[in-house]
């Protein structure tokens, strides 16, 4: 929704600027003509008493000479029509010592005597009742010799009140002597009840001055508001352009501050959110591939058991062959869809966090020995050498033994699946720190450079075909990262050079059970097991049969505990070791 311009930041700021400065201009202003007010009455005033006093005192001397107050105050005082024209400040009355006080100049011009009551309301009309008993009090006073000095008019500080004396006039000017008439004198600035002309400068000049204060605050206002509006501004584009999808926006700007910070989190936050679109999408897309690799790997072996139950219900397969080819084939499937939904339940229970190991020492080299025994007719299939390179002096690796036995499976049936006739899969070991390091390599072509990245994802495979025979289920690798990680583990694929592809994982070295594995003794598979064939490093038969590992003399003494007889496997075929050649693959 777009505001008006009143409703913006950077408006209110000039406005609310604008007016705080006015008012505080106001504020200053009324002040100040409080004080210059103030100031100016007293200085007027002192001039009025000053005034009053000396012309007073003339009056008076002249008294003595003409013995007419009239005629005495005619040659002091100006006359009305003289005080009107000339601009005089100040307006003298002279009134008698009669009860009550007459005013006996200045006169009219018709020589009639003028109420004092109309010249006072000419000099200011805005005095009112209450102002004339004052003045009649004062020159009351006055009868009796007492000077007087008070105010008439508006007393509001924009106000301009009159201040006037009332001075007794003495004979001889000698307080000591007779009062023969009374002297008031009242400012003449304002016939029209306008302010002095003093005043009236200051007045108009603070206004001026705080018009100019409001106007530089309201500018100053605006350009200050800029630097926060301008990032604010900025901060609502991007932001309306992620509400558009555009996730790529961001805020440059060179703000300090609250509004630098703020900007900062901005973009995190956008960078962050980025970060997840990005793997929502990438989640939707591996979704949308799981659903169709799910699909294609449960429709073949489905089509295939669907097809021959059809046959078989057709009565196509009548001799006995055919009824157990046909049989062998849909148990072959059964399997192979067995094998995917626990492939796919174990990577269920990866993703969940709920894949707990049960962690025991572990020799590596014997539990490879028996996963070479279970897979070993795939390999003489294949014409293909296994060759176990692990010496059995290795240390031992805390791990679930089960897991590690689907490792060692999944890794040497993937290589399987890509070393041609006439080669080998080894594995080797090799310490580092308080880790293992297990290989695994194949002496096949190797991993495409474009799919080490990827090797390890759900149902990713290097084969853009989808083979069967060579593509596997596509979960092998990731089932092989999802364990290892669950060990505190990490794998890693590459190319080895002189070979085909390696993969490589690390294992932790157990820290307890010594006393155990050391009262143990292990010994190498026979070949009635491997189905009478040597597996050599070399391929050449061994004789030799491969020592069992002795008791640790540094756990157990022979009057501790006695050795325990070797566990020997039955003798009608010569037992032959696995290779034990040095590991070569961190040189």
């Amino acid at each position: 929704m777009r505001a008006h311009w009143w409703q913006s930041i950077r408006w209110r700021l000039a406005l609310g600027s604008m007016l705080v400065a006015l008012l505080a201009t106001i504020l200053l202003a009324g002040i100040i003509l409080i004080i210059i007010t103030v100031s100016y009455g007293g200085d007027q005033s002192q001039q009025l008493t000053n005034l009053a006093g000396f012309t007073a005192s003339r009056i008076g001397k002249n008294f003595v000479h003409t013995d007419d107050l009239f005629v005495a105050a005619e040659e002091i005082v100006p006359g009305l029509s003289t005080q009107s024209n000339t601009g005089g400040e100040y307006l003298q009355l002279v009134y008698t010592t009669d009860h009550p006080p007459k005013l006996i100049y200045p006169r009219a011009i018709n020589g009639k005597l003028l109420p004092s009551q109309l010249l006072v309301a000419a000099t200011d009309p805005s005095v009112n009742a209450g102002d004339f008993r004052i003045i009649q009090q004062a020159i009351n006073k006055a009868r009796y010799g007492i000077t007087t000095s008070g105010s008439i008019g508006s007393h509001s500080p924009g106000g301009s009140s009159r201040p006037f004396v009332v001075e007794p006039i003495f004979v001889g000017g000698y307080t000591t002597n007779t009062v023969v008439g009374i002297l008031l004198v009242i400012p003449h600035s304002a016939v029209d009840n306008t302010t002095p002309p003093f005043l009236a400068t200051v007045r108009l000049a603070i206004f001026v001055v705080a018009l100019i204060v409001a106007l530089l605050a309201a500018l100053v206002a605006i350009l200050f508001s800029r630097t926060i509006t301008r990032p604010l501004a900025k901060l609502t584009s991007a932001a309306r352009g992620m509400a558009g999808g555009n996730y790529t926006a961001r805020v440059n700007t060179n703000a300090r501050g609250e509004l630098g910070e703020l900007a900062g989190s901005f973009n995190e936050m956008a960078t962050r959110l980025e970060q997840d679109v990005d793997e929502l999408r990438q989640q939707e897309l591996r979704r949308r591939e799981l659903i169709m690799n799910i699909t294609h790997d449960l429709a073949t072996p489905l089509t295939a058991i669907a097809g021959l139950g059809e046959a078989l219900a057709d009565g196509i397969s009548q001799n006995h062959d055919d009824f157990q080819e046909t049989g062998r084939v849909i148990v072959r499937e059964t399997l192979r869809l067995r094998r995917l939904v626990k492939d796919l339940h174990m990577m269920a229970k990866a993703e969940a966090g709920a894949m707990q190991p049960q962690r025991k020492a572990v020799r590596l080299a014997p539990l490879v020995d028996e996963v070479f025994a279970t897979i070993i007719p795939e390999f003489e299939r294949v014409d293909v050498e296994p060759r176990n390179n692990l010496s059995f002096n290795l240390p031992t690796v805390w791990a679930d033994p089960d897991m590690l036995t689907r490792v060692f499976d999944n890794l040497c049936s993937n290589a399987l699946r890509y070393t041609p006739a006439g080669g080998n899969v080894s594995i080797d070991a090799m310490q580092q720190g308080t880790l293992l390091r297990v290989a695994v390599t194949d002496s096949g072509k190797g991993i495409p450079t474009e799919a080490l990245s990827r090797i390890f994802d759900r149902f990713y495979r290097a084969d853009p075909a989808r083979q069967v025979t060579t593509g596997g289920s596509g979960l092998g690798l990731a089932i092989v990262r999802a364990i290892v990680e669950a060990h505190g583990g990490s794998v890693q694929a590459e190319n080895a050079p002189g070979a085909g592809a390696r993969i490589s994982f690390t294992l932790p070295l157990a820290a307890a059970n010594w006393e155990q594995l050391a009262s143990e003794t292990t010994m190498p598979l026979s070949m009635q097991i491997l189905n009478g064939r040597p597996v050599t490093s070399s391929g050449a038969e061994q004789t030799q049969p491969r020592p069992p590992i002795a008791p640790a003399p540094a756990q157990h003494s022979p009057a501790q505990k006695p050795a325990q007889p070797a566990r020997t496997l039955p003798q009608q075929e010569p037992t032959q070791p696995m290779s034990k050649r040095p590991p070569n693959f961190m040189q």
